[in-house]
């Protein structure tokens, strides 16, 4: 049995998300408690790491006799830059520093082990909504009411603003005149992709996020070094924002979302995301994401050329085989795309979209 690959379009659902500290800590929040995207709902220090700095080396000595230049001894704080041995000299002295703040943790053999800090660790709830329950010493689940969207591809932490859709279709790409200050702190939305200058002018503008439809393959290191999630909902290329997407993001234009550019491909997938909370709003439970094969009357989305990012329904679904473009037989769907009619794409082609 074959199934189809999933991407969650929902204008109004139920949504909990864990949050989670990644070492034991202290949780901040209580069962019942409503929280803001930016509340503290956990927090922890988070191992140091270990540099072995070698002494002798620095001060040009036999191993044997570095312990006797050491001016911090074991268990003492430095601070970074600050003197771990010096050998004085006839016209300068030979000093090896920290090389950043820490505690001197062991020496010997001419080497010194310095454990680094770390700064306090927090996480935040993300999401406007409440807590629902709680994992003791690492966090919390929330659950608010809202409009979810998966993404594609990603890239970015996490990040919170008001939505602006800037293009008046989802074909039309997005240019950077269009950027102005006035859009500073939004997320940013646009119809087919964003060239480099756009990709710019929305760092210059300080934007919070980006969601486009596609995005050039040249531009996935630019992307990688933005200072806001962005998140593409079709893939690589030149392709449009399926119509469903598009529609519900305009729907919600000047709403606060919470965006998670995070994507992981591996075991215990993760999608990129755009969560935009209606706290107070009367939702249906979560849909659970359950294996779903083929079926006539599903609404799918078509991943690969020639109709790339169409969203149509399953109309039929012959039984054989049926030959395609490449001369092969494959199991296929005849899936109407409204005005461009009924078109036969392999199941392999096809990803539900759950709306």
């Amino acid at each position: 049995m074959y199934y189809l690959p999933q991407t969650q379009v929902i204008s109004l659902t139920t949504i909990t998300r864990q949050r989670y500290l990644p070492v034991p800590g202290q949780v901040l929040v209580n069962v019942g408690d409503r929280v803001e995207p930016t509340t503290p709902v956990a927090r922890a220090i988070l191992p140091g790491e270990y540099r072995i700095l070698n002494v002798a080396s620095a001060l040009g000595v036999r191993e044997s006799d570095a312990d006797k230049y050491l001016v911090k001894k074991v268990g003492q704080q430095v601070k970074k830059g600050e003197r771990i041995a010096v050998r004085r000299g006839l016209f300068f002295p030979r000093v090896c520093r920290a090389p950043a703040d820490g505690f001197i943790a062991a020496s010997g053999g001419g080497r010194v082990l310095l454990e680094t800090l770390s700064p306090l660790y927090e996480v935040l709830a993300h999401l406007k909504g409440r807590v629902v329950s709680l994992r003791p010493n690492y966090g919390v689940v929330i659950e608010t009411e809202g409009a979810l969207v998966e993404g594609l591809w990603g890239t970015g932490g996490e990040s919170l603003g008001v939505i602006k859709v800037l293009t008046e279709s989802a074909d039309e790409p997005l240019d950077a005149e269009k950027l102005t200050t006035e859009f500073g702190g939004a997320v940013i939305v646009g119809g087919l992709t964003a060239d480099k200058a756009a990709l710019k002018q929305a760092v210059h503008i300080e934007a919070r996020g980006m969601v486009l439809g596609s995005l050039d393959a040249s531009l996935r290191a630019m992307a990688a070094n933005l200072p806001f999630p962005l998140i593409v909902t079709e893939g690589m290329g030149r392709i449009p924002m399926a119509g469903p997407i598009f529609d519900l993001l305009k729907e919600y234009d000047g709403s606060e979302a919470s965006l998670s550019g995070k994507t992981s491909t591996r075991w215990g997938v993760v999608r990129p995301e755009i969560i935009i909370p209606q706290v107070g709003k009367s939702a249906p439970p979560s849909q659970e994401r359950r294996l779903l094969p083929p079926d006539i009357g599903l609404t799918v989305r078509i991943i690969s050329q020639p109709y790339q990012g169409a969203v149509g329904v399953i109309t039929d679904l012959p039984y054989w085989p049926q030959e395609v473009d490449s001369g092969a037989r494959l199991k296929v769907a005849r899936v109407d795309l409204g005005d461009e009619g009924v078109v036969s794409v392999p199941l392999a082609n096809l990803e539900l979209l759950r709306m």
